[in-house]
C-alpha cells in the first residue's frame, strides 16, 4: 500500500514521501518488546496530557481569583518543549522508561503536540487520555529502524523482524541511494502486525497528458464503478463485490463465540481461550478491510495509467452516511478512499483528475438533450427521457454526463475541488443522502 506527496523539484523529477507497509512476523519475545514500546508511548502522552491539563486549570483557578497570570507560566505544547517537560518528570513518573528506545517518547510528544495544535486551531476537540487496550501504533525515527535485506528489518531494542513479502523495491531504492527511510511506524491490529515505512524517494513524474483519452466514473452500490467516454461508450464496469455483507455470516459466528468467553471487563482478566476468540473476530475484519483496499487499488492504477482525464462526483460522503438504511454498504464501498487513490495516482502517470460540483445532477440530466429531471427515485434503475424518448441504464447516464464534463468549455462545475457555493452551505451540512446525485436503490446489498 502506497501513498505519496510529491514536492516538484524540477519539470521530470520529484522528491516523492512516500509509504511503504508491510505485514511481518515477530516472534513471542518481540511481541512483548513491541507492546512494550506502544505501552510506553501511550502512558507518556497520557502523563504529559495530565501535566499540561493540571498547569492549566490552576492558572485558571488564579486567573479567575483576579491574580495576573505571566504566559512563562503556562507549559509550552511544542513539540521539544513536550520533550523538555518529559525529560524532567520522567525518572518520578516511569522509573522504567529507560527499557525503551528514545523514539517511544519522542513519537508521544509528537502526538500530543499535533493533537493540542488542531484543538488550537478549531479542527479537533481538545485530546482525551489513551485507553489501555488491544493494539496500538509507534513510530520510530530514521536512526532506530533500518533494512537488513529483502526480507528483514532490524528494530533498535527490538531485534530482526522478518516480513512476509519481499522488500525488494524498497531495499533497491535505499542501496542506489535514490531513497531515504525518514521514519517506520509499527501497528498491531486486528491481530496482526505491519511496518509501514516513511520514504523520502526520488521519481521521475511525467507531464501531464493532454486529454485525449476522457472518462467519466459514477459510483454506486450495485455497480460499484461504471465508466463511460464522452460519446457514451461504456468502458467500465466494476461490480460491487459486498466484501462486508459477504463476510457477516463468518463475523457473527465469531463474534458469538467470543461472547461466550470471560471478555476482559473491570476487575477481571481476559481468559485465554477469548484471546483466541478474539483474534479470529478480528481476522475477520482484517479480511474484509484489506480485500476492500485491493479493489480499489487495482482500479484507480488500471484508470490513472489508461486515462488522460478522470472525472468523478465530489460526493459529501459523511452526509450521506447519516442515511441508517445505506450507511453500512456506503462505509463498505469505501468512495472517499477511491476518490483519495486518484488524487495521487493520476500524478503519478501524468493524468489528470476533475471533481464535478457537488451539486451537478449527472443522474437527473438526460445525456442525450441535456433535459434535467426534476426528479428522480431511488427505484428507478433505468433513465429515461420523457423529452428525447432516451433509455439506457442510469449509472451509465450519469457516467457519461461526467465524462462530458471533462471536455473543453464546458460549464464551470468541472474544476479541481468543486467548492460548495456560499449560498448554498447551509443546504449541503442539511443535504438528505437520497438528494446525491448517485442514487441506489434501499435493497442493495440486502
Amino acid at each position: 500500500m502506497t501513498t505519496a506527496i510529491l514536492e516538484l523539484t524540477s519539470t521530470s523529477t520529484a522528491t516523492v514521501t512516500q509509504a511503504y507497509a508491510y505485514a511481518f512476523d515477530p516472534t513471542p519475545e518481540q511481541v512483548n518488546l513491541l507492546r512494550s514500546h506502544i505501552g510506553g508511548s501511550r502512558f507518556a502522552y497520557n502523563a504529559l496530557l495530565g501535566l499540561v491539563k493540571t498547569n492549566w486549570d490552576e492558572n485558571r483557578v488564579r486567573k479567575d481569583a483576579g491574580e495576573e497570570v505571566p504566559k512563562e507560566e503556562y507549559l509550552g505544547t511544542g513539540h521539544f518543549d513536550l520533550l523538555y517537560l518529559w525529560a524532567k518528570h520522567r525518572d518520578e513518573l516511569a522509573p522504567w522508561w529507560g527499557e525503551n528506545g528514545s523514539s517511544t517518547y519522542n513519537d508521544a510528544t509528537q502526538r500530543l503536540s499535533r493533537a493540542l495544535t488542531n484543538w488550537k486551531k478549531g479542527t479537533a476537540k481538545f485530546p482525551t487520555f489513551k485507553k489501555r487496550q488491544p493494539g496500538g501504533s509507534v513510530r520510530f525515527t530514521n536512526t532506530a529502524v533500518r533494512l537488513t535485506d529483502s526480507h528483514h528489518v532490524r528494530v533498535s531494542r527490538v531485534g530482526e523482524l522478518k516480513t512476509y513479502e519481499s522488500t525488494r523495491k524498497l531495499y533497491r531504492h535505499l542501496e542506489r541511494g535514490s531513497g531515504r527511510i525518514v521514519a517506520a511506524t509499527i501497528t498491531e491490529r486486528k491481530g496482526a502486525w505491519t511496518i509501514a515505512f516513511s520514504v523520502q524517494v526520488q521519481r521521475v513524474v511525467p507531464a501531464t497528458r493532454p486529454p485525449e483519452r476522457i472518462i467519466g466514473i459514477d459510483v454506486g452500490l450495485s455497480t460499484l464503478y461504471t465508466g463511460a467516454t464522452p460519446d457514451g461508450n461504456h468502458v467500465l464496469d466494476v461490480k460491487n463485490p459486498h466484501h462486508l455483507v459477504t463476510a457477516e455470516k463468518r463475523l457473527a459466528h465469531a463474534q458469538r463465540v467470543a461472547s461466550r468467553r470471560q471478555g476482559p471487563r473491570k476487575g477481571v482478566a481476559p481468559s485465554n481461550r477469548w484471546k483466541l476468540a478474539h483474534v479470529r473476530v478480528q481476522k475477520v475484519h482484517a479480511g474484509v478491510a484489506n480485500s476492500c483496499r485491493n479493489l480499489i487499488h487495482e482500479t484507480t492504477t488500471l484508470l490513472a495509467k489508461n486515462y488522460d482525464l478522470i472525472v468523478v462526483e465530489d460526493l459529501n460522503v459523511k452526509v450521506m452516511m447519516k442515511n441508517h438504511s445505506l450507511a453500512k454498504h456506503i462505509a463498505d464501498a469505501s468512495w472517499g478512499e477511491f476518490t483519495r487513490q486518484l488524487e495521487y495516482k493520476t500524478k503519478w502517470y501524468g493524468s489528470s483528475l476533475v471533481k464535478a460540483g457537488r451539486f451537478y445532477p449527472s443522474s437527473k440530466t438526460c445525456s442525450q438533450c441535456q433535459t434535467v429531471k426534476a426528479k428522480l427515485s431511488l427505484e428507478l434503475r433505468t433513465y429515461h427521457c420523457e423529452a428525447c424518448g432516451l433509455t439506457l441504464d442510469r449509472d451509465l447516464n450519469a457516467a457519461v454526463n461526467l465524462a462530458r464534463q471533462g471536455l473543453a468549455g464546458t460549464n464551470s462545475v468541472t474544476g479541481r475541488g468543486g467548492e460548495v457555493r456560499p449560498s448554498q452551505q447551509t443546504l449541503a451540512g442539511e443535504a438528505h443522502p437520497d438528494e446525491a446525485s448517485t442514487e441506489t436503490p434501499p435493497e442493495v446489498g440486502a
